[in-house]
């Protein structure tokens, strides 16, 4: 009876932290991806900095990133001469996320600041893998 108890409230205690991360905020806001060997600059931004990482890790380890001069310098000289930066936070004005339509408004604070962060760092040419518009 108190092992059939306690597994009921270990799967209520799962389910209950499993519904509170999906409603918390991931780190948000700009990012830079900066190449250690020639300070070159990949700028980006994302509502999940940790996510957004590891996604640009996992295409540039399997060789298929859109950005083909950052990858070919990932493959020339390797991950570990790459460092992930966050730039600028977004702090969130609530706690607990109640609909994925509140976090339109930080989307759309996401293209100013990392225009901002475009404008301040140049990216471009020998600075960076973006192309000048």
């Amino acid at each position: 009876m108190k092992k059939e108890r306690d597994a009921m409230m270990d799967k209520a205690k799962r389910k209950e932290m499993g519904y509170n991360y999906a409603h918390s905020h991931r780190p948000m806001g700009v990012y830079r991806i900066l190449n250690t060997v020639n300070n070159k600059s990949y700028v980006g931004s994302s509502l999940n900095l940790d996510g957004v990482w590891n996604k640009h890790k996992f295409m540039l380890d399997i060789k298929s990133h859109d950005n083909k001069e950052l990858q070919a310098d990932w493959n020339e000289y390797g991950g570990t001469s790459f460092q992930f930066e966050i730039l600028e936070s977004i702090k969130p004005e609530e706690d607990f996320v109640a609909d994925v339509k509140d976090l339109k408004k930080y989307r759309d604070m996401l293209p100013d600041l990392e225009e901002k962060w475009m404008g301040q760092l140049s990216p471009y040419g020998e600075r960076g893998y973006h192309k000048q518009r």
